[in-house]
């Protein structure tokens, strides 16, 4: 049986796999065997898969097929400590490390964050050029943002467009 955080991140990645769906009317699904298939020490394992095979186990949620560049995680934990944004937060840096273990050169990277009676957020790298009513810019070049001030038209067009190798400008 599986332990219920499992269960918890399990059912966190199927909500956002729905959410991506209704949003983008294309289909999203979560990974099957979500848990560092090709991130970390397993990165060599992509070298001897399809594409199509690399898609199906890089981070949470498997883009439609031609989402060539879509890369994110999900993580849904009890609390976070969002003093340490300020300075230095080890818990969303391991979160970056993983996202960018797994992820390919051009890859669009996003982390979906939902903390119990907390709310919903989104990390993503500044180099995207997003537009959102309130964020805090972290380290490394990720902002971090709520839910409700990342998913406006913009960024929905822009995901959709750099994902399918579109070039857009900013």
């Amino acid at each position: 049986m599986a332990s219920p955080q499992k269960t918890k991140g399990k059912s966190y990645e199927n909500a956002k796999a729905n959410f991506l769906t209704e949003i983008f009317s294309e289909k999203f699904i979560r990974v099957p065997t979500s848990g560092a298939f090709l991130g970390g020490k397993n990165y060599d394992r992509r070298f001897d898969m399809t594409q199509g095979q690399v898609m199906a186990f890089k981070g949470d949620i498997i883009p439609p097929d031609d989402w060539k560049f879509f890369n994110c995680e999900c993580k849904f934990y009890k609390d976070f400590k969002f003093h340490l944004l300020f300075n230095e937060s080890k818990v969303l840096d391991s979160w970056i490390e993983e996202t960018l273990s797994t992820a390919n050169e051009n890859d669009l990277n996003l982390i979906f964050m939902k903390f119990n009676n907390i709310g919903e957020y989104i990390a993503f790298q500044s180099k995207e050029k997003f537009r959102v009513t309130k964020h805090l810019k972290y380290k490394k070049g990720w902002y971090f943002t709520s839910h409700e001030s990342f998913w406006n038209d913009f960024n929905v067009n822009r995901i959709r467009e750099r994902c399918k190798g579109i070039d857009i400008e900013n």
